[in-house]
């Protein structure tokens, strides 16, 4: 699959979640399911960009000015640096699986979006009920370190307790 095909997957697993109210890990795995041409570097792909546009959703939304499963996930592409509108037009060019090209209203938002100043909660890509826990907790620093909660991971690993322990 190329990156349009799997964000279309992305949009389309943000959208069951929000629907049917379930599990990020669950909505994946039946769509792997159902989609069994997906091989399994696409479903990594497809799942690291759903697991993004989860954790930048607040961002993502005001970037893109609309809270739909297409602007969450177009916009935690663009908001984490790793495609640019230019860029996105280009691989979605030719690609019939992909999601409609942005439109000039939506490129008009982006491009108002990367001028204006962020709220903290919005930078930091929290819900407004944690950012008393989160003054509590850090102090001063609060914005910076949600903000680094909402970054992707850099390992994950997992222990066989009945083999072995950490």
């Amino acid at each position: 699959m190329r990156l349009g095909g799997r964000l279309q997957a992305a949009i389309d697993i943000i959208g069951d979640i929000e629907r049917r109210h379930r599990p990020v890990a669950e909505a994946l795995k039946d769509w792997g399911l159902s989609h069994r041409f997906a091989g399994s570097a696409d479903r990594a792909a497809i799942g690291n960009l759903v697991y993004d546009a989860l954790r930048l959703r607040r961002s993502a939304a005001a970037m893109m000015g609309a809270d739909s499963p297409r602007a969450i996930a177009l916009g935690s592409l663009i908001s984490s640096r790793i495609e640019t509108v230019s860029t996105l037009e280009v691989a979605f060019g030719g690609d019939r699986f992909a999601p409609e090209l942005l439109s000039d209203r939506e490129r008009e938002v982006i491009a108002a979006f990367e001028k204006a100043k962020l709220a903290p909660a919005v930078a930091a890509n929290v819900p407004d009920w944690c950012i008393g826990e989160l003054e509590a907790a850090f102090g001063d620093e609060w914005c910076e370190e949600a903000a680094s909660l909402a970054e992707r991971p850099p390992l994950d690993l997992r222990v066989n307790t009945l083999k072995a322990d950490r």
